[in-house]
């Protein structure tokens, strides 16, 4: 007796195999293609993703690609990642082959964007010792590349951005209301202090928090009101810091050494608003602090629509993020928004 496979009681020709493998692979990448697309159209935006240029400038994760970061967010659901440079290797040398190394590094990540428009955006570095460089990068990196920003690191390497001396640089980005992304950055003054202590543990956030502080007490943050700055970490220790750095700004409080414990906010000529006025303009996203202790001081401090979502890839796994987003309580509307929506209000291309 002849034995017989296949659909009915005929063989399974072997065009008829190749047929049905043929249309279950197009229906697998069908599929793929339909969630792809999906997730380019309502997914996550990263606002803490960096990109790497080991051959330029060094980095944690020498082997960082495009096409790694794209299979992570396609893993995760983030439909764009704001690409950023994570420290320094030479950027703030204040020399001309700093102001070179900065064009070099912006246009690897301009290639990188142009390459997948949607998938990507461009924070771009700047010299930050060199006015001058910082002021002409300024300018090329937003009218040539076309950048969505610029990511800054929370020092130089010897000041903070609050310094007078850098002034001008946040004056040209309040004139061009660009969005600044502030990454931590260890100062050489505060490298190692604590025995057997890595800086990654606290000293990148204390050091973010230094930053937010020099901003405020300098009078960047109220005379450059039109910069939408963006801080790492959830705010790293500035929301649970803000009451006790309103306290300490001269003026701010009639009863600050009489042992009261009001909540009055004087005058200062470089706040006039106030300190709580301006910490809750600022942005705040989530990358790596998405556990519930940041997350409970910062929505304590500032609207939600300041979140933003992030995810220090490649120098921390995404895991570490979305695996604890989910466990604060935010209602969906707020985790929309919070994932998405007020990034979109922040670079409007990226809308959906």
């Amino acid at each position: 007796m002849k034995a017989h496979t296949g659909v009915g009681n005929g063989p399974l020709s072997r065009r008829h195999l190749l047929t049905t493998l043929a249309a279950a692979g197009a229906g697998t990448l069908m599929e793929r293609t339909r969630l792809a697309a999906q997730t380019r159209s309502s997914g996550r935006i990263d606002v803490h993703h960096h990109f790497q240029t080991p051959s330029l400038t060094g980095g944690p994760d020498r082997n960082w690609t495009p096409a790694r970061s794209l299979e992570q967010m396609d893993r995760h659901g983030i439909a764009t990642a704001l690409l950023s440079h994570p420290g320094d290797g030479g950027l703030f040398d204040g020399d001309e082959k700093a102001r070179a190394l900065a064009r070099k590094v912006n246009e690897v990540g301009a290639k990188i964007v142009s390459d997948n428009p949607r998938r990507f955006g461009l924070l771009a570095v700047l010299p930050m010792r060199d006015v001058e460089g910082s002021l002409k990068e300024i300018a090329y990196a937003l009218d040539t590349l076309k950048a969505d920003g610029f990511g800054i690191t929370s020092n130089n390497g010897e000041k903070w951005p609050g310094d007078p001396s850098l002034l001008p640089i946040f004056q040209e980005m309040h004139r061009r209301k660009a969005i600044v992304f502030i990454h931590p950055f260890v100062n050489k003054c505060c490298q190692n202090l604590v025995a057997g202590v890595n800086d990654a543990v606290i000293e990148y956030d204390f050091d973010t928090t230094r930053a937010i502080t020099s901003l405020l007490f300098n009078g960047v943050l109220s005379q450059c009101s039109d910069v939408r700055f963006i801080v790492n970490h959830s705010g790293a220790a500035v929301p649970v810091l803000a009451g006790r750095i309103k306290d300490r700004v001269p003026g701010a409080s009639t009863t600050l050494f009489s042992g009261g414990t009001s909540n009055h906010e004087g005058k200062n000529a470089k706040i006039p608003n106030g300190v709580y006025y301006e910490l809750r303009k600022l942005y705040y996203e989530c990358a790596h602090a998405a556990y519930p202790m940041p997350i409970a001081a910062v929505t304590k401090l500032i609207p939600t629509s300041q979140l933003l979502f992030g995810t220090d890839y490649p120098a921390e796994p995404m895991e570490s993020t979305l695996d604890n987003l989910p466990n604060n309580g935010l209602s969906p509307e707020v985790l929309r928004a919070l994932e998405r929506g007020n990034a979109e209000r922040l670079f409007p291309r990226l809308k959906a």
